[in-house]
């Protein structure tokens, strides 16, 4: 096995155990994203996902992900908010004023 075919070998390697991870952190997400509306006592409609991108926080570099969760606070309407992930834990959890019934 030469260099060249061990290099390719690895990074083929790497690229799937990101794949692996970025979908271990997307089902995370959506359970995060449930039980956050389970406890607001919102109804849970969908999360995708806007952004991914490598950066840097608190000093650690790790993958963050920006979603847009859509949900429903009557069960006839639906609102757009944005949750911000970082690795396996959500920073950030942005809703738009809703109406309560």
């Amino acid at each position: 096995m030469t260099l060249g075919s061990l290099v390719i070998l690895l990074s083929i390697a790497w690229i799937a155990f990101q794949f692996w991870r970025l979908r271990g952190m997307a089902e995370y997400s959506i359970q995060y994203a449930t039980q956050y509306c389970e406890k607001q006592d919102l109804q849970f409609l969908s999360l995708a996902r806007r952004s991914t991108r490598i950066a840097s926080h608190r000093g650690k570099l790790d993958w963050k992900i920006v979603y847009q969760l859509e949900f429903s606070s009557s069960g006839s309407d639906a609102y757009i908010g944005t949750m911000t992930s970082f690795g396996n834990s959500v920073i950030e959890m942005n809703l738009p004023a809703y109406k309560i019934d």
